[in-house]
């Protein structure tokens, strides 16, 4: 009766916490929410709301969008997508849109022999120009998630496939009885391609992960070993990834295919006693520059001239505390150089899915907070000095959600000197203590010295 107990009111106590980490209000601003032009890192903003569109068979039959905001959040040039954004979109130094589109030709022949619908399934990887004209389109059925022009002028994407039955018996961890349909699971690769569509160099995770290292999170389904959802080109030719089902970092060396060094990973093979163990992930409230990760995105190299260059960046959506952060890292020694923090009890910041970080040129970081469809601007001590919430909703599922924003400078492209400054006015946002929607009255006025108090005031421990 005693254990039953224990097990019920941990119940409980998870489900509140559950309910904090998403109890958003129903009535909040959107746009442009704060903005300090000077302490702001003053550019273009590109997004594409991930609207998870079904049934795009052809090219646009089911078109996508991606916008280019000011700092106010003002539309300054929008492109129309041949096909639902398969997950997000990247502005070339030429003006060029560089894309995936999700494409629902499910046919046998276009997809798995098993019936297994891969969350970020893309299809189409192509190029549009500053105009919205096609400049380059290639088809892969298991291409998802990521890609990469590479400095060769070469197409880098993230494509999956079966693991063979004999190497799904030999991957350790995750949740039992999750496997795809026949035991099967799924493995990613990385596939480059020509401007002529031509493959010249392929890379299958399989064959070069540690079965006793690469270990699935115990949080994580059996469906896929690895889940790889973002890819990076260092500026030594290697390559970055992040693999959400490992909780891992990855850095991979491009000549050889070996993998140079591994971050995050919270699975672990005790040697000794040939048991699953977990590194600790930190409180839930506050990471400490905890080394492990869960279920991360957007893992890239910090690149030259950057603040930080050289290291890496990542995005831990902390799906085991419940607590998301952006994370930089040494590449070589794994030691945790900076991460953003939001340590508060509540609305804090957390998306389970999806983000991603960018290191701006003024040393500040931009974080894409995708579940919620919100962006800010955090300076190196974590003061927010703009925000932006997506004003549009696809649907009722995915509703704001963004799996990726990029900040560019106002130089970044010769078409960006045709549209209006990317610097605007300062936006300051109503206190919340005094801001009442019309027809709430009667609120006693909250002082600063009760904010004061509360910093020494009852942690979350008391409760």
């Amino acid at each position: 009766m005693k254990c039953v107990l224990r097990l019920a009111a941990t119940a409980m106590l998870l489900a509140a916490l559950a309910v904090n980490a998403w109890a958003w209000p129903s009535v909040y601003p959107t746009g442009t929410t704060v903005y300090d032009p000077e302490s702001s890192f003053n550019g273009y903003t590109l997004y594409a709301p991930m609207d998870g569109a079904r049934g795009a068979t052809d090219f646009y039959s089911k078109p996508g969008k991606a916008n280019l905001v000011d700092m106010n959040g003002n539309v300054v040039h929008e492109w129309k997508l041949p096909f639902p954004p398969g997950l997000h979109v990247e502005l070339l130094p030429n003006g060029h849109l560089l894309a995936t589109g999700r494409t629902d030709r499910m046919e046998p022949k276009d997809r798995f022999p098993v019936k297994y619908d891969l969350d970020g399934i893309a299809g189409w990887i192509y190029e549009l120009d500053w105009d919205g004209n096609i400049v380059f389109k290639y088809y892969d059925q298991g291409m998802h998630h990521d890609f990469e022009k590479l400095k060769n002028g070469n197409y880098l994407f993230v494509s999956f496939e079966l693991l063979p039955k004999d190497v799904v018996k030999k991957v350790r961890g995750g949740l039992n009885g999750t496997e795809l349909p026949g035991g099967n699971m799924s493995s990613d690769k990385l596939v480059e391609v020509t401007p002529e569509g031509k493959v010249v160099w392929e890379w299958h995770a399989y064959k070069h992960l540690d079965f006793d290292i690469d270990i699935l999170g115990p949080i994580h389904p059996r469906v896929e070993w690895q889940h790889i959802n973002d890819i990076d080109e260092r500026a030594n030719g290697d390559l970055v990834f992040s693999a959400r089902h490992l909780d891992c970092v990855f850095v991979l060396d491009r000549k050889t295919g070996k993998i140079k060094s591994r971050f995050g990973n919270v699975a672990y093979l005790d040697k000794k006693s040939g048991d699953l163990k977990f590194h600790n992930v930190g409180g839930m409230l506050v990471h400490s520059k905890n080394a492990t990760i869960g279920g991360p995105h957007d893992a890239h190299e910090i690149a030259p001239g950057l603040p930080g260059a050289g290291n890496i960046m990542v995005y831990d959506n902390g799906m085991y505390t419940n607590t998301s952060r952006a994370l930089e890292f040494n590449a070589e020694t794994g030691k945790v150089v900076w991460e953003s923090t939001d340590f508060k009890i509540g609305r804090r910041h957390f998306s389970s899915f999806i983000s991603g970080a960018q290191r701006l040129p003024n040393g500040n970081t931009m974080i894409c907070s995708g579940a919620n469809g919100r962006f800010f601007e955090t300076t190196p001590d974590n003061k927010i000095v703009w925000e932006y919430v997506n004003p549009h909703k696809t649907n009722n599922l995915f509703a704001y959600t963004v799996f990726r924003a990029h900040r560019y400078a106002p130089d970044y492209c010769k078409q960006f000197n045709a549209l209006s400054p990317a610097r605007g006015e300062a936006v300051v946002p109503p206190s919340v203590s005094s801001y009442r929607v019309d027809g709430m009255t009667g609120f006693a006025d909250e002082s600063s010295d009760m904010d004061e108090e509360e910093e020494d005031g009852p942690t979350m421990h008391a409760y």
